[in-house]
């Protein structure tokens, strides 16, 4: 993931937090971390 990717990915996250959207804040995060365990695994 880039530097801008992220900051992206934060933002967004940060935004819904703050509309207190809170389950589509944790949605986010969780495709974030499999989309980042994927790309892992086609490293090993």
């Amino acid at each position: 993931m880039t530097r801008l990717e992220l900051l992206t990915v934060l933002l967004s996250i940060k935004a819904l937090l703050e509309s207190d959207n809170k389950d589509k804040a944790l949605e986010l995060i969780n495709e974030v971390v499999a989309e980042a365990k994927r790309q892992g695994n086609k490293t090993e």
